[in-house]
């Protein structure tokens, strides 16, 4: 449960909010601001005005303080400025966009907490929260250990593992982890955990079974000595690229994560405060690819588990299932409950717009519209931001639990290891 202090911590800055007020440079319409605080060192919110529609934007950085833009502008209080909530960590029912009264860390906050109280229990730990003791250290933001953990695996990827170690040796022992790891798998398992926690540790330990039924097969070996010749270093790629993708853009992904990995559901009752779809609009197409190619380990798990040759499918050869279309790749394991429960969000509608640059969105009402059907010739489909969040969140998340399985698999049987 490495994860819970990380959303602790998040949920004790995120009851702050502080109120600014900002004018659109464009058509000088005045807006009340009324921002959360949350616990990234930077977070950065981008809204619509609210007089032209003009995207504005502001930025709040841990040693400098507030900036203002794209197209805005720092006022003086104005009490008849249309109200504009922003939260980093949260997202809004969309009847309280312009609320003064909008409090979402409340809202959320107790079934935030609800969540985490119930992960304990299931994970046999005291239902009520530890405290943070006074000497111990705080946990770091997620995205400044990311920026040392991408630092040591780049290195580590460009074999200058003193560089790496160094860069691990030096950030660890200031993190706040409970039990720091000593070694760079160690650190990038015990961070995809953070990144999953509470709720979806229990998909992945249901996958603790599946690998135990399939280690005991006799193609077992020559599936290991297979993983760690071609698949690892592929999947390693695919990994790096998925986490650099995501946690780049975490300035956005952050209202939602926290909520997704709690299972708490977002409709489209809610609405994203910031909009900067500029840097999410790929990722969900991207990660679509890594999940759809680096599922076939649990492909060749699952004809194991039914007794056949790793690398012989039901009806086709594992090479054959490698060039099959990515939309139907997660039918090879919907018979093994344990395998589907980490493929729930795999949507190929969705991948097309997204890969294809072919969403449209209105940045006015938070919606996302794009085509259904082969080639974007069905119907239209909406979605609002929040929801394209939420669910782009999920996939990395299921993509995390493969990743974990992973390292996991080659660490305890000595295959070449997926960094």
């Amino acid at each position: 449960m490495a994860g819970q202090s990380r959303i602790g911590t998040s949920l004790g800055a995120s009851w702050m909010i502080i109120r600014e007020y900002a004018a659109c440079t464009e058509c000088e319409s005045p807006h009340m601001l009324r921002i959360g605080i949350g616990h990234e060192p930077v977070e950065a919110h981008q809204f619509s005005c609210t007089g032209c529609g003009l995207e504005m934007g502001i930025r709040l950085e841990t040693g400098v303080g507030m900036t203002f833009g794209p197209n805005a502008k720092k006022i003086e209080s104005d009490d008849s400025a249309a109200v504009v909530n922003l939260h980093p960590s949260f997202v809004f029912a969309k009847e309280e966009l312009g609320s003064a009264d909008a409090f979402p860390s409340i809202d959320f906050g107790r079934d935030m907490i609800r969540a985490l109280k119930d992960a304990r229990e299931k994970a046999g730990l005291p239902h009520d929260l530890p405290k943070l003791a006074a000497d111990q250290m705080r946990p770091a933001p997620i995205t400044e250990e990311w920026e040392h953990l991408r630092a040591a695996w780049s290195l580590s990827r460009n074999e200058k593992y003193d560089l790496a170690g160094k860069r691990l040796a030096g950030f660890i022992p200031n993190a706040g982890y409970l039990e720091p790891p000593e070694t760079l798998e160690d650190w990038v398992f015990q961070f995809a955990g953070i990144l999953t926690q509470p709720h979806f540790e229990q998909l992945f330990e249901r996958l603790f079974q599946p690998l135990k039924i399939a280690k005991g097969k006799d193609d077992f070996g020559r599936f290991v000595a297979h993983y760690g010749k071609l698949m690892s270093a592929a999947h390693a790629r695919r990994y790096f690229e998925a986490c650099k993708a995501y946690l780049n853009a975490f300035t956005e992904f952050s209202r939602v994560h926290h909520l997704v990995t709690t299972n708490i559901q977002i409709g489209e009752n809610h609405a994203a405060a910031s909009t900067n779809f500029d840097a999410t609009r790929m990722i969900y197409g991207n990660l679509f690819e890594a999940f759809g190619d680096n599922v076939e380990v649990l492909v060749a798990l699952n004809n194991l588990i039914e007794d056949r040759p790793f690398d012989q499918l039901r009806n086709i050869t594992l090479a054959a299932y490698q060039h099959s279309d990515k939309a139907g790749r997660c039918k090879a394991i919907a018979e093994n409950a344990d395998m589907a429960a980490v493929c729930i969000e795999f949507d190929n509608q969705m991948r097309n717009a997204s890969h294809h640059g072919g969403m449209a969105f209105d940045r006015a009402t938070g919606t996302i519209e794009y085509r259904s059907g082969k080639g974007g010739q069905g119907d239209v489909r909406t979605m609002s931001y929040a929801v394209y969040l939420a669910r782009s969140s999920q996939l990395f998340i299921q993509l995390m639990l493969l990743f974990r399985l992973e390292i996991l698999l080659a660490r305890e049987f000595g295959a070449r290891l997926p960094l």
